[in-house]
């Protein structure tokens, strides 16, 4: 199928273990170049990644842009494949540096339009906030790592040997039928991992429209006891072995289950259906996966499995209740910076960029 011009996707993720980033892996393929953005908050960083990426669409470029795992309204990322180049914001909890600077990779100081010599006569108020708001963080945290212990089904507790062994027969059993063999001397296809939903200051928030864009064809896979993961583990080995590059979404609490796949190429992908009132994409196909596990044969179990949903859904609410005070401290923190940021300069900043790139 025709490629989708535009992604969205997350590279961090509030989950049970607290923040997971994925950014290590993020603009790293062999000439890419990551330039890496360090500013305090409301200093524009967001902004200043969506004009370019905004400018490259409008060149009829392919765009990859990362969202904010606590705000999805906010950027933290751009990628540009054509121009094999990136831009993402280096700061707390994503800190990150060049791998080598200068060769791949810089840094972009946004700080500078912030006249720091004014900001330290409000240091009480924007310590206080800061405080403020990384507390709510710090519950909110608490609050979804007991959500993560009481999601047995999402972590495989309930399943057997021979329960991933009958997933993984149904994969292999797909995969004969819809991946190529591997033509003699093929290397092994190119993993990406992305996360596709989220907890945030919005509540539970999943992209779903990236899946489709991707793939013509999406099918669901019951995963309430947990073999959406075995199915898609074993799928994504298959894919990669016959030389296909492939993407691999884990979810967003326990980052060691899976919640969505894609093999681009292919125009194929999936997506684990907890049950959870996540809005997924239009699916052309539901694979019955919760029907395998001897659990759930067991009346017993399945009762239980239901209250623990319950619980972790009701845990995962009132975590997202934190973020979402947080989000109205950290906008009152902007808001005490705002009036010492040169948004003028900003702006004059993210066109030079994008003149040097050539997308104006």
């Amino acid at each position: 199928m025709e490629k989708q011009q535009t992604t969205r996707w997350f590279l961090g993720a509030n989950s049970a273990e607290g923040f997971r980033s994925l950014y290590e892996d993020f603009c790293r393929g062999e000439g890419d170049f990551l330039r890496i953005i360090k500013g305090g908050p409301g200093c524009g960083k967001s902004s200043f990644m969506r004009h370019i990426g905004e400018a490259a669409e409008k060149k009829g470029l392919e765009v990859e842009y990362i969202l904010c795992s606590g705000d999805p309204d906010s950027l933290d990322g751009v990628y540009i494949p054509a121009l094999r180049l990136g831009y993402a914001d280096g700061t707390a909890p994503h800190i990150l540096d060049p791998a080598c600077f200068g060769a791949g990779g810089d840094y972009l100081n946004l700080g500078a339009f912030c006249d720091t010599a004014r900001s330290r006569g409000e240091a009480a108020r924007l310590e206080g906030l800061t405080a403020a708001y990384r507390a709510h963080y710090a519950r909110a945290y608490s609050l979804l790592a007991a959500a993560g212990r009481a999601s047995t089904g999402l972590a495989g507790a309930w399943l057997c040997a021979a329960d991933r062994e009958a997933a993984a027969k149904r994969a292999l059993s797909m995969a004969g039928r819809e991946l190529p063999r591997a033509k003699k001397g093929t290397g092994r296809g190119h993993l990406t991992r992305r996360y596709l939903g989220g907890a945030s200051c919005k509540g539970r928030v999943f992209l779903t429209g990236t899946l489709p864009g991707l793939c013509a064809r999406v099918y669901r896979l019951e995963g309430r006891f947990g073999l959406a993961t075995a199915f898609m583990q074993t799928m994504a080995e298959e894919t990669l072995s016959r030389g296909l590059d492939c993407v691999l979404c884990p979810h967003w609490l326990l980052p060691g289950a899976l919640e969505a796949m894609a093999i681009p190429a292919l125009g194929l992908g999936f997506v684990a259906d907890l049950r959870d009132g996540t809005e997924l994409p239009e699916t052309c196909r539901c694979l019955h996966l919760d029907l395998l596990p001897a659990a759930a044969e067991d009346r017993a179990a399945r009762r239980a499995l239901k209250a623990e949903e319950r619980m972790a859904a009701g845990l995962c609410d009132m975590a997202m209740l934190s973020l979402a005070a947080a989000k109205s401290l950290h906008d009152e923190l902007e808001a005490v910076y705002r009036p010492f940021v040169d948004f003028t300069g900003l702006t004059d900043a993210a066109w030079r960029e994008t003149a040097r790139l050539g997308l104006t």
